[in-house]
C-alpha cells in the first residue's frame, strides 16, 4: 500500500512567487529511508529537496536531511533557508518575538538560523555558515576558460581561481564582465575534465564584483558534473564562502562588519537575491551568514 506524503514548494532567496530557487520540503520524513529520499529529490529534480523528521541533537528544533537529484549533502544554503521558512510558517518554529533564533540539525551538525518576523509571519531567514577554509588555487585560466566556453582574457589576474568552504567547497572563478559571465556554458563533460582521476568534482562559481560604489556581485553556479545541476539559481553555501573570498582578497573591508548583495539566477530567468554578512573577528578570520526571503508557491501529496 502507498503512504501519502506531504510536501511544500517554496522559492528562496526571492520576494517573488516563480523566482529565486526551488526547493520542495517534505514536512514529515519520519517513515522514509535514504533511498526513497534520494528517489523523491530525483522526481522532484530541483537543485536540492528537504526531508524533515525529528531531532536527535538535544538542541535541535528538527533534523534536516538534504537531497540534490544524485546525492545526499551535509549541508546546503537555500535549502536551510527555505526549510527554516516553512517551518516558521507551519508553526514548528515559534515566532514569539521580532527574531527568533533557532537550530535545525543538519549533516554537519547543528546550525543556527535566526528568522524575524512581521506579523507573525516569517520575512527574512539568516543562516550562520562555519569559518571558512580556504584550499588550493588553480593558475591554469586557459583551461577552465575553455571549459566554461570564454576566453582566458574574460578571467581576472588580480585575483585567484581557489577552493573556498563553509561546509561544502567551490572553486571561485572571478570574471571581468556581466557579458563574461553571461556567454559561460555549462557542460558537464568539460567541467569534469578539468578534474585529475581521482580528484573530487567540485562546482564551479562564477562571479563579477562591482566595486564601485556599494559592493555587490553577480554570480552563475554550474554543477552538471558533480550533481546533474547544469546551473543553480541562487546558492547559499557558495554565497557564504565568496564572503570570506572577498575580504580576503579587499574586494570588501568589513570594519569590523559589513553587507552586501549577490544577484544570481538572472541568466535562468530565475533571478535570485542573496544577502550576505561578514564580521571580521581576528586578522584572516571571519563570521559570516547569508540570508534571504522566501515565497511559498505550493503543497502536495506525493505517493510513495
Amino acid at each position: 500500500m502507498s503512504r501519502k506524503i506531504l510536501f511544500t514548494l517554496v522559492d528562496v532567496f526571492t520576494s517573488r512567487p516563480f523566482g529565486g530557487n526551488q526547493l520542495a520540503v517534505f514536512t514529515d520524513a519520519a517513515t522514509l529511508g535514504a533511498s526513497e529520499m534520494q528517489q523523491l529529490a530525483h522526481e522532484m529534480n530541483f537543485s536540492e529537496s528537504t526531508f524533515v523528521m525529528a531531532a536527535e541533537h538535544p538542541r535541535a528544533v528538527r533534523r534536516v536531511r538534504i537531497f540534490t537529484p544524485r546525492r545526499e549533502l551535509p549541508m546546503a544554503g537555500h535549502p536551510t533557508v527555505g526549510t527554516a521558512w516553512v517551518l516558521a510558517s507551519r508553526g514548528e518554529i515559534a515566532l514569539e518575538s521580532a527574531k527568533v533564533d533557532a537550530t535545525l540539525q543538519l549533516g554537519i551538525g547543528p546550525v543556527t538560523v535566526t528568522i524575524e518576523s512581521a506579523g507573525g509571519n516569517p520575512d527574512f531567514v539568516w543562516m550562520v555558515h562555519r569559518e571558512p577554509e580556504f584550499g588550493a588555487k588553480r593558475i591554469d585560466r586557459g583551461r577552465v576558460a575553455k571549459a566554461l566556453g570564454i576566453a582566458a582574457a574574460d578571467i581576472r589576474d588580480d585575483l585567484p581561481m581557489q577552493i573556498v568552504s563553509t561546509g561544502f567547497p567551490f572553486t571561485f572563478v572571478p570574471l571581468r564582465t556581466i557579458d563574461a559571465l553571461a556567454r559561460c556554458v555549462s557542460t558537464a563533460t568539460a567541467l569534469a575534465a578539468l578534474f585529475k582521476a581521482g580528484e573530487q568534482l567540485l562546482p564551479m562559481y562564477m562571479f563579477v564584483a562591482n566595486e564601485s560604489g556599494e559592493f555587490s556581485a553577480r554570480s552563475r553556479m554550474f554543477a552538471p558534473h558533480t550533481d546533474a545541476i547544469p546551473e543553480d539559481p541562487a546558492t547559499g553555501s557558495a554565497a557564504a564562502p565568496f564572503g570570506a573570498y572577498a575580504a580576503a582578497y579587499g574586494l570588501i573591508k568589513p570594519q569590523p562588519s559589513l553587507s552586501f548583495l549577490i544577484q544570481q539566477g538572472v541568466e535562468m530567468g530565475r533571478p535570485s537575491e542573496i544577502r550576505v554578512e561578514v564580521v571580521r573577528k581576528d586578522p584572516g578570520t571571519f563570521a559570516i551568514r547569508i540570508g534571504g526571503r522566501c515565497a511559498i508557491v505550493g503543497e502536495g501529496v506525493i505517493f510513495v
